[in-house]
């Protein structure tokens, strides 16, 4: 019997929880400050989420009390259907406003070394509440760059009743927005994969002040080049 993916979708929403509240919208939105699109009479950012395999990946149910997403905000999650994929998995992604166009290399640094703490916290009281049947281990965690924009980046291994499922996360610094991605798979190296297949198909425009010193690099719709080294599990 095939496992039901709504379990999928509550790991995703357990997962995000701990970086930022999910808000479950309805399809594939854009963020962006009000006003209209990014020009160079109004730099900003704004972003498009995109479903990179229709054929592969269906756009979870919206939760009848989520509230509406706020201004500049949008969010999504994907469910991996039936027998596409080697095992459950679902894509989440929410972008904000960011709190800077060019975050400091040192303070991004600290949030890395953060995360792992953060989810040996949270095995913790995992592991309490259900008599060490549910734990929580980080397998990873560094600062990079996703498609030339700074990002933090982490994995880690979840084992639930003796199942064990694997998330990548990361938090990417896109001009004026901030976006949280993750993905959750059975496999690691899957968890990657769909990591990378929805960060590659976000449709970015970026439009820099003119006075910016570093600018807005050049995007493409390309895998990441430099998000990680291949997982192994």
């Amino acid at each position: 019997m095939l496992a039901s993916g709504g379990g999928v979708v509550a790991k995703i929403a357990r997962c995000v929880a701990l970086m930022a509240s999910l808000v479950l919208s309805g399809c594939a939105g854009t963020g962006a400050f009000s006003g209209g699109p990014p020009s160079p009479e109004r730099p900003g950012t704004r972003i498009t989420l995109n479903n990179p395999d229709a054929e592969k990946w269906t756009t979870a149910a919206r939760r009848a009390n989520a509230p509406p997403p706020r201004p500049g905000q949008v969010a999504q999650v994907w469910v991996c259907r039936p027998l596409a994929c080697a095992g459950n998995a679902a894509v989440g992604i929410q972008s904000q406003p960011s709190p800077t166009r060019h975050p400091d290399r040192a303070a991004l640094e600290k949030i890395a070394k953060f995360l792992p703490a953060q989810a040996r916290a949270q095995d913790v009281m995992m592991e309490a509440a259900s008599d060490g049947e549910e734990r929580m281990t980080p397998v990873s965690s560094k600062v990079t760059e996703v498609r030339g924009y700074p990002a933090v980046l982490a994995e880690a291994k979840r084992t639930s009743k003796g199942k064990v499922s694997y998330s990548m996360r990361g938090q990417l610094f896109v001009g004026t927005m901030l976006v949280h991605v993750i993905s959750v798979a059975t496999d690691r190296v899957e968890a990657k994969k769909h990591f990378d297949a929805f960060v590659a198909a976000i449709e970015i425009l970026d439009v820099p002040p003119e006075d910016d010193p570093i600018g807005a690099p050049v995007q493409a719709p390309t895998a990441l080049e430099s998000a990680a080294a291949p997982a192994t599990q």
